[in-house]
């Protein structure tokens, strides 16, 4: 590999370990804000350098220009950034294949070809963002079409002499599903039949070639077995749909999946290789009892047992899972038993929360940390909405998943609190009516509590980062359109999570905090204005997201920072399009505006030193 495709993986490295800097202890806190300046300085150097070599070797090449030479070094340089969900880069990884998918057809590779559809669609796929709580999918049609493409080339698959070439048709097969919108099946009943009926169609079709002999004595070292255990895997996760929708046809469907999961590992265990996981543990239960084969009490026994039995100090992805995803069914399924059995399992099911609370608690932020992030979000129910200490600490840790997003959100929530003072003292009529509050500053007590709300809204806005934390954590060169397209989902996953913990004007915020204050643009597109209760909090935040992002020179490296009297000229031009011209003219008050200056610098100092020292947060 030539050197600049070297200096590449290698100044990922090093970006890495800057973003996640580990220091020695026993550092005062200016040694601390030192050190922690001196690696933005050196992640910001290596930015720039790896977006000249991305310049030089990729984004200024073509298909008609491209050297045999130079495509070999990219497909090589592709294979060491994509290694699935452990990848280097995944993001840059697609854009090579793009080019080389290109390069394969000018030449007329049928063989390249195919390779280049499948890690077009499988690269994309992981840098694609799906959730079924919000119903986003974003790549969904691109990803189809790579592997539907890619599945094409079946007509040929006899024909070709690859063997490799013929197990990424494969794959292509089975990785048509990826093109449907499944989280519609939670969110449009009508569209569950049909979506279901075409996936059952792929599911079908791929498996009908997978269990084929003849297709197997052509290919005998192509891992059959485990292309028919993933497929079956990945049709567990209609389970899910299940818990919200009862169907007998995808039941049977599930549990013929489950049953074939699970005899799977049972015969690895018995290798003596591994037990049972505790998901495929608790897929087999679930589906049985989906199915009518065991009654409730049978499966809420199951969970109980897995729980019961995991280790509280296992902090590895199956512990994860099990101290924080089983509690979730089992609220959900002993919601199900009736008033009187509920009533029995209420002393369990305390200490199941108990537990739950307890393991957070514990759980350090480790590279599981976006796992647990995806997790929370994707389990908050029930158990979350009745316990605030749950609740808040959830908050708390996802904030901690990224030391720099953890800094700007509690700078933003100081200067949510900072600006909302300021307007009780000067304009205190302005306050009335914010959070369905007639008069906040009323009283001192009244204004206390009113500000510690502030602090929140502003702490909590960018919360919907926590779903995006390897795209907020890129650092290391620009982002590209498609990294770029996900971050703006944050402000709709923060509103999702807040909403699902019972803080709805917080959950507004988060929401409308990146629309201009004249609705011409920003992100996500919104028909309807913002709602009068929470609008002027909105206007605050949004105005004080800038000033903190814009002038932070440590947070933010990817990009020169600028001085607080740049910004605040650039408040000014955007006064009554972007920005709030109310919250603005607060800053042509000469003392309020140094005052605001050097508050700006205190708070973000402090926040930094709380980040990166590891101290329990507030």
């Amino acid at each position: 590999m030539h050197a600049p495709f070297q200096t590449y993986l290698d100044n990922l490295a090093a970006a890495h370990s800057l973003i996640k800097p580990r220091f020695a202890p026993g550092l005062t806190e200016d040694e601390m804000i030192g050190a922690i300046r001196q690696n933005a300085e050196r992640l910001y150097r290596l930015h720039c350098e790896n977006d000249a070599i991305l310049q030089q070797i990729l984004f200024t090449k073509t298909a008609q220009t491209l050297t045999a030479e130079d495509a070999e070094d990219l497909r090589a340089l592709a294979d060491a950034l994509f290694n699935y969900n452990r990848s280097a880069d995944a993001g840059i990884a697609y854009r090579i294949h793009q080019l080389l998918y290109e390069y394969a057809k000018l030449r007329g590779d049928t063989d390249a070809i195919v390779r280049e559809l499948y890690f077009q669609g499988i690269t994309l796929l992981y840098l694609n963002v799906r959730d079924a709580g919000t119903g986003v999918n974003l790549f969904h049609r691109q990803i189809g079409a790579y592997f539907r493409a890619g599945g094409d080339f079946f007509a040929q698959y006899e024909a070709l002499k690859s063997a490799e070439t013929r197990g990424y048709i494969l794959r292509c097969l089975g990785n048509r599903k990826y093109g449907l919108r499944l989280e519609q099946l939670s969110h449009d009943p009508s569209a569950g039949n049909s979506l279901w009926e075409d996936y059952l169609s792929i599911f079908s079709q791929t498996m009908e070639v997978l269990t084929t002999p003849r297709y197997r004595e052509m290919d005998p070292d192509l891992p059959w077995d485990n292309f028919c255990y993933a497929m079956h895997y990945d049709r567990t996760q209609f389970l899910g749909t299940l818990r919200d929708r009862p169907d007998a046809d995808m039941s049977a469907a599930v549990l013929a999946s489950a049953e074939y999961v699970y005899r799977h590992q049972e015969q690895i265990a018995a290798a003596g290789e591994r037990t049972v996981g505790s998901r495929t543990q608790y897929v087999h239960a679930a589906a049985r009892y989906h199915a009518g084969q065991i009654e409730l009490p049978q499966l809420l026994d199951t969970l109980f047992s897995i729980l019961e039995t995991s280790d509280a100090q296992d902090f590895s992805g199956d512990g994860i899972w099990k101290n924080l995803a089983i509690p979730e069914y089992l609220y959900h399924y002993a919601a199900l038993m009736p008033e009187a059995s509920q009533r029995a399992l209420q002393p369990r099911l305390e200490q199941v929360t108990e537990q739950r609370i307890q393991y957070l608690y514990r759980l350090p932020v480790n590279e599981y940390a976006g796992q647990v992030s995806n997790l929370l979000l994707s389990t908050l129910g029930h158990s979350s909405q009745t316990d605030e200490r749950f609740s808040n600490h959830v908050l708390e840790y996802i904030l901690a998943c990224h030391p720099p997003t953890f800094v700007h959100s509690e700078v933003l929530g100081q200067l949510t609190r900072w600006f909302c003072a300021h307007i009780a003292a000067a304009a205190p009529a302005m306050l009335d009516g914010l959070l369905g509050i007639p008069h906040p500053a009323e009283t001192p007590e009244a204004l206390d509590a009113f500000l510690k709300h502030a602090y929140h809204v502003g702490l909590y806005h960018d919360v919907g980062k926590c779903m995006l934390l390897g795209y907020v954590g890129q650092y290391s060169r620009r982002l590209l359109d498609e990294e770029f397209a996900c971050i703006q989902l944050h402000p709709v996953f923060g509103c999702s999570l807040l909403e699902n913990l019972g803080l709805s004007d917080y959950a507004c915020v988060a929401r409308y905090h990146h629309r201009a204050f004249d609705a011409s643009g920003g992100y996500p597109a919104l028909s309807e204005a913002c709602p009068q209760r929470t609008r002027l909090l909105v206007d605050i935040v949004t105005v004080a997201d800038s000033l903190d992002a814009g002038t932070d020179n440590v947070g933010r490296s990817y990009a020169a920072s600028k001085t607080f009297e740049q910004l605040v000229q650039e408040l000014r031009a955007g006064r009554g399009r972007r920005y709030s011209p109310a919250v603005v003219d607060l800053l042509d008050d000469a003392a309020f505006y140094e005052n605001t200056k050097a508050f700006l610098e205190e708070c973000r100092r402090h926040a930094y030193v709380r980040a990166y020292c590891g101290k329990e947060q507030a």
